[in-house]
């Protein structure tokens, strides 16, 4: 059991991106949570999108629809396009409701666990979820005219490893690695904020990340 973070503090020199690659979605299929992408580079290809590397999916004109993806493979292009790439995919579907929306716009990100910095350690064996749900209603009637659902997700014994650091902690992009389960999975999340106690040289608070999702 495992989870891993991936984290932006840095790339390598030469390396082609901060990210890897970009660009446009050109096709996208789905079944049973697992993806099959492929996107439009700027340029010709010269970076492979590889197992453990993560992918994120945005409707350019509506931020909320998008997706975050476990990559576990790279995938034959079809012809389509002038600088395809393509790759296979999971998708958590707990947390992220994504179905491409013809004559939408979507851009695809891949973020490499080559180009970012990664704690490849087994930090953490277990790790918990909290999830609000939040409806606002009007009238006697009780008319829902707003849904609202947030994660905080909690890695206890990984405090002590960020704090001695504080690399990721003080990172604009972070993604949380759950390798804990048989089909691996990605999350994009952040910590706005933080406070750390220490008594005695113990710790005595975790890390909580708040996690992205599409699912309302």
């Amino acid at each position: 059991m495992a989870v891993d973070i991936l984290y932006d503090n840095g790339v390598p020199p030469l390396a082609p991106a901060t990210s890897g690659w970009n660009g446009e979605l050109l096709t996208y299929s789905e079944t049973n949570g697992v993806a099959t992408v492929v996107f439009e580079a700027t340029d010709p290809a010269t970076f492979t999108p590889d197992a453990g590397d993560v992918a994120v999916i945005y409707n350019v004109a509506d931020l909320t629809d998008f997706a975050v993806y476990y990559i576990t493979d790279s995938a034959m292009s079809p012809p389509v396009g002038d600088n395809p790439v393509a790759f296979e995919a999971n998708i958590d579907k707990n947390y992220y409701e994504f179905s491409k929306v013809g004559g939408e716009t979507y851009n695809v990100i891949v973020y490499s666990s080559r180009l970012y910095s990664d704690i490849v350690a087994n930090f953490a064996n277990t790790f918990k979820v909290n999830t609000q749900i939040e409806k606002a209603h009007y009238s006697d009637l009780m008319i829902a005219y707003s849904k609202r659902v947030s994660h905080v997700v909690t890695l206890d014994n990984l405090r002590r490893n960020f704090w001695s650091g504080k690399d990721a902690l003080m990172a604009d992009t972070i993604f949380l690695i759950d390798k804990c389960q048989a089909t691996p999975m990605a999350y994009k999340v952040s910590i706005n904020d933080s406070t750390f106690e220490v008594f005695n040289n113990k710790y005595k608070s975790s890390v909580a990340f708040n996690m992205s999702s599409s699912k309302h």
